[in-house]
């Protein structure tokens, strides 16, 4: 009997990865590329659709597919059939990416999902969480990433868009946003930040060296800091059973999870919820989000309820 597959893209601000899961979740024919190689015209939903069917074209797995599941680093409509705006990825709103898919791959189920739901997913089956009353999940890449899980579910909130930590305003910061707000935190705690911030500082070393050679300054000391305040503002309010934290930032060479750690205690309510906060930093993998698609077309759980 030949194998079936999800075929499961995770879009990211920076790079776009994609793979076809089996049943025993191995990922095939796993690719990765810069998101900006994909997105090359003002008509997005055109350049996804040629991007899946050039790639079930060259893996060859034209009617063995389950699902097409797809990470957008955007927010959602509560439905998940639309993507409302994406802050990173230019001339991304208000696109009805299902009703689109649909026409060009019938019937297959077409799911989406915010990119960073999908590497929760992920993260809730390799850690054993899905027991968890409330679990939060800060993953640092070009942006911030949330999400809120409520009982093993991922919670999307009234209109679909809980989740934007990044996006709260921080009094003395007028910076624009590329959701359109000012001032979001995203601005200071983010991996789009960082890049600003060693061409701008320390110009003569390679992004991935920069925790190594300057880690102890105080821009990088506070970059960090912030971090930790975009991940105790939420702790502080809603009193997890554990956090989880990963992404490309707090994973690059150097970084101090230690201090990160350190902050968010200082900065968490004491006695509690600070006294018995589990942290868990997670390794960072570029199939995650793959995987997590699968885990999520093959039975993972959303939450549209309100708390």
């Amino acid at each position: 009997m030949r194998s079936s597959y999800v075929v499961a893209m995770d879009i990211g601000g920076t790079n776009l990865r994609i793979g076809a899961v089996d049943e025993r979740y191995e990922v095939r024919n796993f690719q990765k590329k810069p998101t900006r190689s994909v997105f090359t015209t003002q008509e997005p939903l055109a350049d996804l659709s040629r991007c899946l069917h050039a790639y079930v074209a060259q893996t060859q797995i034209a009617g063995r597919i389950d699902a097409i599941v797809i990470g957008f680093p955007a927010t959602l409509n509560r439905q998940r059939t639309k993507v409302l705006q994406a802050a990173n990825i230019p001339f991304m709103e208000n696109l009805p990416v299902v009703e689109y898919l649909q026409e060009t791959f019938k019937g297959v189920k077409i799911l989406i999902e915010r990119d960073v739901c999908l590497l929760m997913c992920c993260d809730m089956a390799a850690y054993r969480l899905a027991d968890c009353e409330m679990l939060l999940g800060y993953y640092f890449g070009t942006g911030i990433g949330n999400v809120v899980c409520l009982n093993g579910s991922l919670y999307l909130g009234a209109h679909g868009v809980a989740g934007e930590a990044g996006h709260i305003p921080v009094a003395g910061n007028d910076e624009a946003c590329g959701c359109g707000n000012r001032g979001c935190l995203e601005n200071l705690a983010g991996g789009k930040y960082l890049a600003k911030l060693c061409r701008e500082r320390f110009g003569d070393t390679p992004i991935q060296d920069l925790f190594v050679r300057h880690g102890k300054t105080a821009e990088l000391q506070t970059f960090i800091d912030h971090m930790a305040i975009a991940v105790a503002t939420e702790v502080n309010i809603l009193d997890p059973d554990c956090v989880l934290i990963g992404g490309g930032v707090p994973n690059m060479k150097g970084f101090s999870t230690e201090l990160l750690e350190k902050k968010i205690h200082e900065h968490t309510r004491k006695p509690c919820p600070e006294q018995d906060l589990k942290i868990i930093f997670v390794e960072d993998d570029d199939k995650k989000g793959v995987l997590g698609a699968a885990y999520l077309a093959r039975g993972g759980r959303r939450n549209s309820g309100r708390l």
